[in-house]
Protein backbone atom coordinates (compact mmCIF):
# COMPACT_ATOMS: atom_id res chain seq x y z
CA UNK A 1 0.00 0.00 0.00
CA UNK A 2 1.59 3.68 -0.81
CA UNK A 3 -0.11 7.00 -0.19
CA UNK A 4 -1.30 7.55 -4.32
CA UNK A 5 -2.73 4.23 -3.97
CA UNK A 6 -3.41 2.57 -0.74
CA UNK A 7 -5.30 -0.78 -1.78
CA UNK A 8 -5.43 -2.83 -0.99
CA UNK A 9 -6.40 -2.00 2.40
CA UNK A 10 -5.90 -5.26 4.92
CA UNK A 11 -8.12 -5.33 7.81
CA UNK A 12 -8.24 -8.08 10.90
CA UNK A 13 -10.49 -10.50 8.95
CA UNK A 14 -10.43 -8.99 5.30
CA UNK A 15 -8.92 -7.60 2.26
CA UNK A 16 -10.38 -4.50 0.68
CA UNK A 17 -9.44 -4.19 -2.99
CA UNK A 18 -10.55 -2.69 -6.14
CA UNK A 19 -13.22 -5.09 -7.82
CA UNK A 20 -11.96 -6.72 -10.83
CA UNK A 21 -12.87 -8.57 -14.33
CA UNK A 22 -12.02 -11.94 -12.83
CA UNK A 23 -14.86 -11.03 -9.85
CA UNK A 24 -17.55 -11.68 -12.12
CA UNK A 25 -18.71 -15.50 -11.24
CA UNK A 26 -18.56 -14.45 -8.12
CA UNK A 27 -20.78 -11.62 -8.22
CA UNK A 28 -23.44 -13.90 -10.17
CA UNK A 29 -23.17 -16.41 -7.84
CA UNK A 30 -23.82 -14.11 -4.53
CA UNK A 31 -26.63 -12.20 -6.29
CA UNK A 32 -28.54 -15.35 -7.21
CA UNK A 33 -29.09 -15.93 -3.90
CA UNK A 34 -32.81 -14.38 -3.30
CA UNK A 35 -32.11 -13.03 -0.04
CA UNK A 36 -29.46 -11.24 -0.79
CA UNK A 37 -31.43 -8.77 -2.30
CA UNK A 38 -34.19 -8.82 0.25
CA UNK A 39 -33.56 -5.83 2.08
CA UNK A 40 -31.40 -3.81 -0.62
CA UNK A 41 -32.86 -0.89 -2.90
CA UNK A 42 -30.12 -1.73 -5.63
CA UNK A 43 -29.95 -5.26 -5.63
CA UNK A 44 -33.07 -7.23 -7.53
CA UNK A 45 -33.93 -10.69 -7.49
CA UNK A 46 -34.37 -12.42 -9.76
CA UNK A 47 -32.89 -10.11 -12.26
CA UNK A 48 -29.76 -9.68 -10.24
CA UNK A 49 -28.03 -13.14 -11.99
CA UNK A 50 -29.03 -11.41 -15.01
CA UNK A 51 -27.33 -7.89 -14.23
CA UNK A 52 -24.65 -9.55 -12.33
CA UNK A 53 -21.79 -9.03 -14.78
CA UNK A 54 -23.09 -5.62 -15.98
CA UNK A 55 -23.41 -4.15 -12.52
CA UNK A 56 -18.99 -5.36 -12.32
CA UNK A 57 -18.63 -3.50 -15.28
CA UNK A 58 -20.40 -0.26 -14.25
CA UNK A 59 -18.57 -0.22 -10.71
CA UNK A 60 -15.44 -1.17 -12.58
CA UNK A 61 -15.78 1.88 -14.94
CA UNK A 62 -17.13 4.02 -12.46
CA UNK A 63 -14.52 3.53 -10.24
CA UNK A 64 -11.99 4.18 -13.16
CA UNK A 65 -13.50 7.86 -13.95
CA UNK A 66 -12.93 8.84 -9.92
CA UNK A 67 -17.27 8.64 -9.75
CA UNK A 68 -16.79 5.82 -6.93
CA UNK A 69 -14.81 3.66 -4.34
CA UNK A 70 -16.09 0.03 -5.50
CA UNK A 71 -14.53 -2.31 -3.29
CA UNK A 72 -14.52 -6.08 -3.22
CA UNK A 73 -14.24 -7.10 0.53
CA UNK A 74 -12.33 -10.45 0.82
CA UNK A 75 -12.53 -13.04 3.66
CA UNK A 76 -8.52 -13.42 4.48
CA UNK A 77 -8.56 -16.94 5.68
CA UNK A 78 -9.64 -18.23 2.31
CA UNK A 79 -9.47 -15.36 -0.22
CA UNK A 80 -13.25 -15.45 -0.99
CA UNK A 81 -15.15 -12.92 -1.97
CA UNK A 82 -17.82 -12.27 0.51
CA UNK A 83 -19.23 -8.94 -0.76
CA UNK A 84 -18.99 -5.79 -1.62
CA UNK A 85 -18.53 -1.79 0.28
CA UNK A 86 -19.07 1.58 -2.32
CA UNK A 87 -18.53 5.11 -2.05
CA UNK A 88 -20.39 7.10 -4.51
CA UNK A 89 -18.82 10.23 -4.99
CA UNK A 90 -20.77 13.69 -5.15
CA UNK A 91 -17.10 15.20 -4.72
CA UNK A 92 -17.98 18.65 -5.46
CA UNK A 93 -20.16 18.63 -2.46
CA UNK A 94 -16.97 16.93 -0.74
CA UNK A 95 -19.45 14.24 0.48
CA UNK A 96 -20.23 10.24 -0.56
CA UNK A 97 -23.22 8.11 -0.26
CA UNK A 98 -21.57 4.37 1.10
CA UNK A 99 -23.54 0.95 0.38
CA UNK A 100 -22.39 -2.53 1.55
CA UNK A 101 -23.85 -5.53 0.62
CA UNK A 102 -22.75 -9.31 2.05
CA UNK A 103 -23.55 -12.67 1.18
CA UNK A 104 -25.96 -14.38 3.37
CA UNK A 105 -23.43 -16.84 4.36
CA UNK A 106 -21.80 -14.20 6.17
CA UNK A 107 -23.92 -12.55 7.60
CA UNK A 108 -24.08 -11.03 11.64
CA UNK A 109 -20.28 -11.92 11.71
CA UNK A 110 -19.38 -8.22 12.09
CA UNK A 111 -18.01 -7.97 7.98
CA UNK A 112 -19.95 -4.99 6.67
CA UNK A 113 -19.19 -3.32 10.06
CA UNK A 114 -15.23 -3.56 9.74
CA UNK A 115 -15.50 -2.85 6.43
CA UNK A 116 -17.51 0.15 6.37
CA UNK A 117 -15.80 1.27 9.06
CA UNK A 118 -12.21 1.27 7.01
CA UNK A 119 -13.76 2.95 4.10
CA UNK A 120 -15.17 5.68 6.07
CA UNK A 121 -11.92 6.41 7.74
CA UNK A 122 -10.45 6.38 4.34
CA UNK A 123 -13.65 8.60 3.00
CA UNK A 124 -13.05 11.21 5.92
CA UNK A 125 -8.78 10.75 6.40
CA UNK A 126 -7.72 10.58 2.87
CA UNK A 127 -10.29 12.02 0.86
CA UNK A 128 -11.20 14.73 3.42
CA UNK A 129 -14.69 14.31 2.79
CA UNK A 130 -17.48 16.19 4.42
CA UNK A 131 -20.50 14.16 5.15
CA UNK A 132 -21.33 10.50 4.23
CA UNK A 133 -24.83 9.53 3.85
CA UNK A 134 -26.07 5.81 4.04
CA UNK A 135 -29.73 4.60 2.62
CA UNK A 136 -31.72 2.06 3.95
CA UNK A 137 -34.77 -0.13 3.64
CA UNK A 138 -36.88 0.06 6.75
CA UNK A 139 -37.56 -2.93 7.19
CA UNK A 140 -33.82 -3.79 7.13
CA UNK A 141 -32.94 -3.69 10.50
CA UNK A 142 -29.36 -5.16 10.06
CA UNK A 143 -28.30 -2.78 8.09
CA UNK A 144 -30.01 -0.03 10.24
CA UNK A 145 -28.39 -1.41 13.61
CA UNK A 146 -24.65 -1.42 11.15
CA UNK A 147 -25.27 2.44 10.31
CA UNK A 148 -25.79 2.94 14.15
CA UNK A 149 -22.77 1.04 14.75
CA UNK A 150 -20.78 3.46 12.17
CA UNK A 151 -22.08 6.57 14.37
CA UNK A 152 -24.68 7.47 11.76
CA UNK A 153 -27.48 9.71 12.68
CA UNK A 154 -30.92 9.47 11.50
CA UNK A 155 -31.60 12.18 8.92
CA UNK A 156 -35.09 11.38 7.92
CA UNK A 157 -37.66 8.84 5.86
CA UNK A 158 -38.77 9.06 2.40
CA UNK A 159 -42.28 7.06 2.86
CA UNK A 160 -43.47 4.14 0.44
CA UNK A 161 -39.97 5.61 -1.91
CA UNK A 162 -39.44 2.73 -3.60
CA UNK A 163 -41.28 -0.21 -5.15
CA UNK A 164 -39.75 -3.49 -4.37
CA UNK A 165 -40.98 -7.09 -5.44
CA UNK A 166 -44.67 -5.33 -5.96
CA UNK A 167 -44.99 -3.03 -2.49
CA UNK A 168 -43.54 0.25 -1.79
CA UNK A 169 -40.85 0.51 0.82
CA UNK A 170 -39.79 3.51 3.14
CA UNK A 171 -36.43 4.82 2.40
CA UNK A 172 -34.23 6.09 5.50
CA UNK A 173 -31.55 8.57 5.68
CA UNK A 174 -28.47 8.92 7.56
CA UNK A 175 -25.13 11.33 7.67
CA UNK A 176 -22.43 11.43 9.78
CA UNK A 177 -20.24 14.54 9.28
CA UNK A 178 -16.50 14.77 9.78
CA UNK A 179 -16.83 16.47 12.92
CA UNK A 180 -19.13 13.65 14.37
CA UNK A 181 -16.60 10.41 13.54
CA UNK A 182 -14.98 9.01 16.44
CA UNK A 183 -12.29 6.98 15.85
Amino acid sequence: MTENNPFPILLDRLILRPLEASDEERVVQLAGDPDASWGTRSITYPDSVDRAASWLREHMEMMKKGESLSLAIILKENLSMIGAVILFYELRHERAEIGCWIAKAYWSKGYGTEACRAVLHYAFNVLKLNKISAYCLAKNIASLRLIEKLGMKFEGCLRKHLKIRGIFEDLLIYGLLAEERKE
